[in-house]
């Protein structure tokens, strides 16, 4: 066990002398999780959580433009109604096409008094039937907009018109019902409903759905790009340790240190569980820093706080089987490859492979299906899924055995082939 300590004692010292391979080891992942998050944070806002700016053009100063402002700035759309340079349909076409809104919106002169006699033929006796033309409203739209974008502000906006005429087909429906019971007697308990009855009889919905709470105990935080990319780039940083661990043993093969250590009564156990010991620990200051970004950083740039799990004993497992996986990654790949450009060249590329396919880029469920199962050979995805298992779906230590399992036994895989690859090379 001294040994052991000695050779763990000699790499950190080895390490502290590499500031500029620290520095990659630690701000990279840093700075990957920050801009990824922000990224993320702003796509989501961009298909449907964002606040919308849209300039209305009223020509009418009716009801229907005040009754169309109200229900678009209850749904958070940031509205632009009395902006001076908007003064006719083709200035404000030419605001939206320049990005200055997302969408433009015309109410023609006398809109609030066609929409009223549209409503009244409805229900007019005189109307023979005769279904009245739909108002026509103009809308620009920005050709920069995200497609999924585009067709939510849409359907934001028709499902406030439809609500404004329903509005009107209620109050014309209430008018046209009491001018035809007026004198007349009602059946017997019988009453005409008013408008407010009407329009809550209308609205009642038929078919609901129900979220059920989760199973587990504890409060869980609602899904958001940091629960996922915190953890996510935690393990792209960490499995990126395999590449110094790489270059340390081929220095030292390279050298002949490898060949000189070896003569001494030290065993390769030791000396490859002295740079596994070292790097362990590499990888655990990763995701403590990291931890620490999503934690306090994020909320200052107006993003969600990172939030640990109430089991933090399965958190901190998780970190050191992943850190594990990541360090017998690394002594594989010394032991493989025969030049540090090599093994550079390979460790990086296998990183970014492993965490593409591993849903750290990308989420697993937004994949096409090949691409799906074959995540499932990626260390990456075995340590996200266990974290994602433990901080959003609040599942128990019990649930993330199977990934500890996947990420122990490939470290013990790794371990055994650069074990047996070190002691024919003495």
């Amino acid at each position: 066990m001294p040994k052991l300590f000695t050779a763990t004692a000699k790499e950190l010292l080895l390490l502290k002398g590499d500031r500029s391979g620290l520095l990659v080891l630690f701000m990279m992942p840093a700075l990957l999780v920050l801009i990824i998050t922000l990224v993320q944070e702003n796509v989501l806002e961009l298909t449907g959580q964002c606040q919308a700016r849209v300039a209305l053009l009223d020509q009418d100063g009716g009801p229907l433009g005040a009754a169309l402002s109200q229900a678009l700035v209850a749904e958070g759309v940031e509205l632009v109604r009395w902006d001076p340079q908007l003064k006719s349909p083709a200035k404000l076409e030419s605001a939206v096409r320049a990005g200055r809104y997302q969408a433009g919106l015309v109410l023609s002169a006398g809109a609030s008094v066609r929409l009223e006699q549209a409503a009244g033929q409805l229900f007019s006796a005189s109307a023979g039937g005769l279904t009245p033309p739909p108002l026509q409203l103009t809308l620009f739209l920005d050709p920069g907009m995200m497609p999924a974008f585009r067709s939510a502000l849409q359907g934001q906006l028709r499902l406030n018109l439809e609500a404004i005429a329903l509005e009107r087909k209620l109050e014309q429906l209430s008018a046209r019902l009491g001018t035809l019971f007026a004198g007349k007697a009602l059946p017997a308990g019988a009453a005409l409903p008013a408008r407010e009855e009407l329009r809550q009889q209308l609205q009642r919905p038929l078919l609901q759905l129900e979220q059920p709470a989760p199973r587990e105990q504890g409060e869980l935080p609602p899904y958001n790009p940091v629960q996922q990319n915190v953890p996510a780039w935690a393990l792209f940083g960490m499995f990126f340790t395999a590449i110094p661990i790489a270059g340390s043993l081929l220095e030292e093969r390279k050298s002949g240190i490898w060949i000189r250590l070896a003569t001494l009564p030290v065993s390769s156990l030791e000396l490859l569980g002295g740079k596994l010991l070292a790097y362990l620990g590499v990888s655990c200051a990763q995701f403590a820093l990291i931890t620490l970004i999503g934690t306090l950083l994020f909320p200052a740039l107006g993003l969600p706080a990172f939030t640990l799990s109430h089991n933090l004993p399965a958190v901190v497992l998780i970190v050191l089987s992943a850190g594990l996986a990541a360090a017998g990654f690394g002594l594989l790949l010394g032991m493989i490859c025969t030049s540090y450009e090599q093994a550079s060249t390979l460790g990086a590329t296998g990183v970014v492979t492993a965490a593409a396919l591993g849903g750290v880029m990308v989420p697993v469920y937004a994949m096409p299906l090949p691409m799906q199962q074959l995540s499932r050979i990626s260390p990456l995805n075995w340590g996200l899924t266990a974290f994602n298992d433990l901080l959003s779906r609040g599942y128990s230590m019990t649930a993330i055995g199977d990934e500890l399992g996947r990420l122990l036994s490939f470290f013990v895989l790794s371990l055994a082939v650069a074990l047996l690859l070190a002691r024919s090379r003495s």
